[in-house]
């Protein structure tokens, strides 16, 4: 009986689904837990997520206090006992043609961007009795999109039309005919980048893209003129384009231009050709695309110009002028961010003036052959403050070039081998078979600190040019040379008395005295024809744009 009994409470089912929806809701209960531990870790994700985000373009707004900018981002926000934070300063490339997981580059320079790397803790209610909190890792990115457009200007305060005429032509392969007037023009005129870049498109053939692939492309010296007409004439320019015109039909259009030399866009390159762009608005000078482009059309070439008896007071005046390439990614003029840099080229100048005898050297043809080397003139873009979305002041430290200078003879070619330095011997100053004067002297300007240049909004706008200067400045270059000279005088190459010897060279420095005063005047504007200023370096700030820090990642 009582087997029985025991049997059938076995068999009884009757309370069966209480005990399988007790361990079903334990289970539910459970999962709920563990669904709301989830929940809560990809909610907690996603609020770190957003405050690294802001993080991120706080240090990207401030570049020179990146790490201090994101930590009190954190901390303002609620996180400022975090794990681990890594503050990353490089640089982010917009280029399509790049992997977006590519563009960012740690520790590049110049800096335009920050890489934040945040790891904490997470928060667990629930299951945080029999498992560890998981960590969470999030990262963002950061980049600021300040600009500037600066360039190593051209002053020309002085035209001389023949001396230029002889210049341009000389470098532009063609014959060269226009009026002070003219240059004046072209002086006072200034076309917008967007207009000029627009117009070298269609010269090119490029009538989509971007503006990387214009510069990239073939150009002649007649692509780049016909760009620059059109371009004045879109904006008004009408007096300039019809010198430019003039211009047209005298230089030889056909020489190649490095247009990677001439203009760098930097990160506006991959701008699409044709749309507009607030960062191509700026305004270049038209005088001085013109010599920039006279002298990237000549290359590393040399050329010779012989100003005949033009020059009053001098029997002959030649010129050998060599103008090298500037350094790698550098060009006349150059969008981009802090760190960007334009460099002026080498350049080289042989002058040898003539001028006639008196007194004991009457009929006597008097030579002083001068050599000159001006270096490379730098000006970098060092920083750009902006506030309020507005731009505030970019920072250029500018540093002249070098300047060395000889009296004395240097072989009439070989100029254009930068690679290499040129021998310079003591100058033929007086060269008869009864009679040999021989001069050297040389002297060097320069100093190797840069000079910080300020430029503000209103400088922008005014178009103002602000100038650097070497702490030892010559102001008479050759006037120098000859006060330094030293003469060595021979009579059918036997010594003579002092006295007569110290006839002769006072003599000789009386004839060249005068002409050391003609060539002062004409050194600076025939050097400034090609952009180069002796122991100085004029800069421009064509434009100034400041833009929001953006996420890039």
């Amino acid at each position: 009986m009582k087997f029985a009994q025991a049997l059938s409470v076995f068999r009884d089912r009757s309370g069966a689904i209480g005990i399988v929806m007790a361990l079903f809701f334990s289970v539910c209960v459970g999962l709920s837990a563990l669904a709301v531990d989830v929940g809560s870790l990809y909610l907690e994700r996603r609020t770190v997520q957003g405050v690294a985000d802001l993080a991120a373009l706080a240090a990207a707004s401030e570049l020179a206090r990146a790490d201090a900018a994101a930590r009190a981002t954190l901390a303002v926000n609620g996180f400022g006992d975090i794990r681990s934070l890594a503050v990353i300063k490089g640089r982010y490339e917009m280029d399509r043609s790049v992997a977006h997981g590519l563009r960012f580059t740690g520790g590049k320079q110049p800096y335009n961007a920050v890489q934040l790397d945040v790891g904490l803790q997470g928060k667990l209610y629930f299951a945080k009795s029999f498992m560890r909190a998981p960590d969470i890792s999030v990262s963002a990115i950061g980049t600021t999109d300040a600009q500037a457009m600066f360039s190593i200007g051209s002053r020309l305060v002085s035209v001389r039309g023949g001396l230029t005429n002889a210049i341009l032509g000389a470098l532009l392969g063609g014959s060269v005919n226009l009026s002070v007037m003219d240059y004046r023009a072209l002086l006072d005129a200034n076309v917008t980048l967007l207009s000029f870049l627009s117009a070298l498109a269609t010269e090119v053939g490029v009538s989509a893209g971007t503006y990387s692939e214009v510069i990239a492309a073939n150009a002649t010296v007649g692509n780049v003129l016909s760009a620059l007409v059109r371009a004045g004439q879109a904006t008004g320019q009408q007096q300039a384009a019809q010198v430019l015109t003039t211009l047209l039909s005298q230089a030889n259009l056909s020489a190649t231009v490095s247009l990677s030399g001439l203009v760098n866009l930097g990160p506006l390159a991959h701008a699409e050709v044709g749309q507009p762009h607030s960062g191509l608005g700026s305004e270049v000078n038209v005088m001085s695309l013109v010599s920039a482009v006279a002298s990237l059309a000549n290359g590393d070439n040399q050329v010779a110009v012989n100003l005949g008896a033009a020059v009053p007071g001098l029997l002959s005046l030649k010129m050998d002028l060599a103008i090298g390439e500037p350094s790698q990614h550098s060009t006349w003029v150059t969008v981009g961010q802090a760190g960007a840099t334009v460099q002026t080229a080498q350049t080289r100048l042989r002058l040898l003036a003539e001028v006639g005898g008196t007194g004991l050297l009457s009929g006597v043809r008097v030579r002083l052959p001068i050599y000159v080397e001006v270096g490379q003139a730098e000006a970098r873009l060092a920083a750009l403050t902006c506030q309020g979305g507005q731009s505030g002041e970019a920072v250029i430290e500018a540093k002249p070039a070098v300047v060395r200078a000889w009296v004395g003879d240097v072989a009439p070619g070989g100029l254009s081998s930068f690679r290499t330095g040129v021998p310079v011997s003591a100058g033929k100053i007086v060269d008869t078979p009864l009679l040999s004067v021989k001069a050297a002297a040389y002297v060097e300007m320069g100093n190797g600190s840069s000079r910080e240049l300020r430029f503000t909004q209103s400088d922008v706008a005014g178009r103002v040019v602000k100038t650097a200067e070497v702490h030892d400045y010559l102001s008479s270059l050759t006037t120098s040379l000859l006060q330094n000279a030293e003469l060595r005088v021979d009579i059918l190459g036997l010594g003579i008395g002092l006295g007569s010897v110290s006839a002769i060279k006072s003599l000789v420095l009386a004839l060249l005295a005068p002409v050391t005063s003609l060539l002062d005047g004409l050194l600076a504007p025939l050097l400034e024809t090609v952009g180069v200023h002796l122991g100085e370096v004029d800069v421009q700030v064509n434009g100034m744009r400041c833009g929001s820090a953006v996420l890039a990642g």
